[in-house]
């Protein structure tokens, strides 16, 4: 099975849950968060092997360029701009879609290979299985890209995959929550914990998504259970905020096998939809 984590605030807590759930699934673990994944600090992974991932950009020959303006004018995403007699683009806007060098009846536009991104796969002895990071390159707005690269390469035949998905609720938050077969929601129970978790609900639900939701750094329940039961939902796990918990992390230890409490309640909140 395919288990996506994500919250959409940052710091609610999503990392200390998927590492706790590959460590209890015994499951290789994606970290899709790929502005700063930090899977790897809990899992410890090992023999690193890594690959490049690469997105085609356009090249404009200014030799054969007339600058007649037609790519700027259908460019969808305002990557191409005209100043005087020269086009420019806006490499951080481009999508690659290839619909520029589609429409220029020139011929002056080509495309090459441009690095986004790698990918590392090292092997965890903490869970028995690999660790996948992916690490967008520095400046690079192509996120979401090299999301779409990895969850194209997800390998499920090792047995369960827990996905580590940025936070947020922007296309990488989605383009993580799209393969899955169910959705951890992790929720930090504060008003801008609950507000963000909405959103993302919203994005869920509408891909029809199954959801088990984790109320994370807990002082009181009570609100967050309010809303998500008018929304027919309920809190499968709480986990109060604990300084204990938060020396354990900042030791690097993985929280479910830390702590016995936060192992069973998190395998009891996916164990009516994950075999285990």
């Amino acid at each position: 099975m395919i288990i996506s984590v994500v919250s959409g605030k940052g710091g609610a807590g999503k990392t200390t849950i998927a590492t706790s759930l590959a460590y209890i699934l015994k499951a290789d673990y994606y970290d899709l968060d790929v502005d700063a994944p930090n899977g790897e600090y809990f899992l410890q992974p090992q023999d690193w092997q890594s690959r490049r991932v690469h997105q085609l950009q356009p090249v404009i020959d200014k030799d054969a360029c007339t600058a007649c303006g037609l790519c700027t004018h259908e460019c969808r995403f305002h990557a191409l701009y005209k100043i005087l007699d020269t086009i420019y683009l806006t490499d951080t806007l481009c999508h690659s879609c290839n619909l520029c060098q589609e429409v220029c009846p020139e011929g002056a536009i080509s495309y090459q290979q441009m690095s986004i991104g790698e990918v590392r796969t090292g092997l965890s002895e903490r869970t028995a299985a690999r660790a996948i990071i992916g690490d967008l390159t520095i400046g690079s707005t192509r996120g979401t890209a090299l999301i779409q690269d990895i969850v194209r390469n997800l390998d499920t035949t090792t047995g369960h995959v827990i996905i580590d998905g940025p936070p947020g609720n922007s296309c990488a938050a989605v383009a993580a929550i799209k393969p899955a077969e169910l959705v951890v929601l992790v929720v930090e129970p504060t008003p801008f914990g609950i507000h963000d978790m909405l959103q993302t609900m919203e994005i869920v639900e509408g891909m029809q998504k199954p959801v088990v939701v984790v109320a994370n750094k807990s002082q009181d329940d009570a609100p967050l259970q309010a809303i998500l039961e008018k929304r027919g939902y309920a809190i499968s796990a709480s986990i109060p905020l604990n300084s204990d918990y938060h020396r354990l992390l900042l030791d690097g230890e993985i929280l479910s096998q830390a702590s016995q409490h936060v192992h069973d309640v998190l395998q009891q909140a996916i164990s009516t939809e994950v075999a285990i």
